[in-house]
């Protein structure tokens, strides 16, 4: 009885994993209210009936998504940070890790997905919490480094940390933005570099000054 319970429980996820990758590839090609729950499981050679046995809704089904490009894309962020080398000054950091967000949002993301995905934060039609939520992983990288650099001495400011990390997101989310209403003339790699820079600048202690 049990092996029929465990080759069911494998089946179902093998079945919601092939919806997923189906969906995933459509998204990848069409907006997202273009592509219908049919579409999606006509990809997987799945039933309707089978869609809503692993998703509530084809929005349920676009959160998800959403959320595993802001896992994977936090998970890069990290793993930059852990090989960052020790002599390396909070600013440095900073800067780097700003080039690193803007190579795996060309290159990992991409263009045509960051669109999407802003897409579906405007309209509002799925959870989309997991992107721009301040819980997300991103905001305390930006903490863990501000605190180094505010430890230091290398940052002044009179805000709290994780106010001077919300600071420092909402420019690099306005950035992305201005990249996907521009693209392709926006430098998305430059101006997210000169951008971080000025803001820097800000919140440097010049003690000579």
């Amino acid at each position: 009885m049990r092996k029929k319970s465990d080759k069911r429980k494998i089946q179902g996820e093998e079945t919601k994993q092939r919806l997923y990758e189906s969906a995933e590839k459509l998204f990848n090609k069409h907006d997202f209210d273009s592509v219908s729950v049919e579409d999606i499981t006509d990809a997987a050679g799945i039933t309707k009936g089978g869609f809503y046995v692993h998703f509530k809704s084809k929005d349920e089904l676009i959160s998800l998504i959403i959320r595993e490009y802001a896992l994977k894309a936090d998970f890069e962020y990290r793993t930059f940070l852990e090989k960052a080398p020790a002599g390396m000054t909070a600013s440095q950091i900073l800067v780097a890790l700003c080039d690193n967000i803007s190579d795996t949002l060309i290159n990992t993301i991409g263009y045509e997905n960051m669109k999407k995905v802003y897409q579906m934060m405007l309209t509002d039609n799925a959870d989309t919490e997991p992107v721009k939520g301040y819980g997300r992983e991103l905001y305390s990288l930006f903490n863990q480094v501000l605190e180094k650099g505010m430890d230091s001495g290398e940052f002044k400011s009179f805000l709290p940390v994780g106010s001077l990390s919300r600071h420092l997101v909402l420019a690099i989310r306005g950035i992305s933005y201005e990249w996907c209403i521009q693209h392709p003339v926006f430098d998305l790699k430059e101006q997210m570099e000169s951008h971080m820079k000025l803001l820097l600048e800000g919140i440097i202690n010049r003690q000579d000054s």
